[in-house]
């Protein structure tokens, strides 16, 4: 980490996500409805309470890393001005951590798994001991990475144009009827081609080890801060005697989509992230000139 923000480690925002069974116990009428349901579920309950349990004893160890700092949840980072905190750490998992970069874009941002034995956590450069690892060492032991992030411009056919959030891991661009073919126009350089699939991927570095790896079944991981972005096409509805050009393809600059479906652009899968993507729409996505600022562990 910069030392000039070893100078003030007390400048830290912790962003809690809440459990699943914080969120099921609102979601239901009683602690006892939930274990009804969580026994139809695989008789998941007890699985489900102890990773609550774990995680609650994530934040009270960061409570006592950081005594001095200000610890939310997530639904409160609407409401505060975060620009003055040197650090914000997401407390969670994958999708919890892009939730809050979303808002930290201006900020060290640091991602700590709320509970290692449930949740692999691709993003998560930390564990709670190595925070307290790190912080005991004034950081020494950590560097700062700068993610790219994908600018999203859409313009309707109405003439409205709006920015998307950015995105930080991946975006996914499909028909709004699962069961209905993902249809557009694709250009990229001097390229262009019609396509029906059941949706595109694009990921940076970040989201490289995640849908995109399913997809292919293999290895197509790459560098976090490699300057570029990927664009890949599933499912593609393959035609006799057709080489397709643009199904998975390096964007170092920009690319362009036309719709020709009912569809959604959703940024790096997050429900509050998702964009109309009607017919005749177009969408441009670029390599942003700024970076996302991560504090990660050192290897080795």
């Amino acid at each position: 980490m910069p030392s000039e923000k070893r100078k003030n480690p007390e400048s830290v925002l912790v962003v809690i996500k809440r459990t699943k069974y914080e969120l099921d116990l609102e979601a239901y009428s009683s602690e006892e409805e939930l274990k009804r349901i969580a026994h139809i579920q695989n008789d998941s309950f007890s699985r489900v309470y102890n990773s609550h349990q774990r995680q609650l004893q994530s934040r009270e160890e960061l409570k006592r890393i950081f005594p001095k700092g200000v610890f939310i949840f997530r639904e409160e980072l609407d409401n505060l001005d975060i620009s003055n905190f040197d650090l914000v750490i997401a407390l969670g998992g994958d999708n919890h951590f892009t939730y809050v970069a979303h808002h930290a874009l201006d900020n060290l941002v640091l991602g700590c798994n709320s509970d290692p034995e449930t949740s692999v956590g691709a993003l998560l450069s930390f564990h709670m001991g190595d925070i307290a690892e790190a912080v005991s060492k004034n950081w020494e032991n950590t560097n700062l990475e700068e993610w790219p992030r994908i600018n999203v411009k859409i313009e309707y056919p109405d003439g409205q144009a709006i920015e998307t959030f950015q995105g930080i891991s991946e975006i996914s661009i499909r028909n709004n009827s699962p069961d209905l073919t993902s249809r557009f126009l694709i250009f990229h350089e001097n390229e262009s081609e019609e396509q029906k699939c059941s949706g595109l991927l694009v990921y940076t570095g970040a989201g490289s080890t995640g849908w995109v790896m399913s997809c292919e079944n293999k290895d197509v991981s790459f560098d976090k801060q490699a300057p570029y972005f990927k664009v890949y096409c599933r499912e593609l509805r393959k035609k006799e005697n057709q080489k397709y050009k643009l199904d998975h393809f390096t964007v170092r600059n920009s690319f362009r989509l036309i719709s020709e479906m009912r569809g959604g652009i959703s940024i790096d899968s997050l429900a509050e992230r998702i964009y109309d993507f009607p017919p005749g729409a177009k969408a441009d996505f670029s390599v942003s000139p700024e970076r996302l600022r991560v504090v990660v562990k050192k290897h080795g």
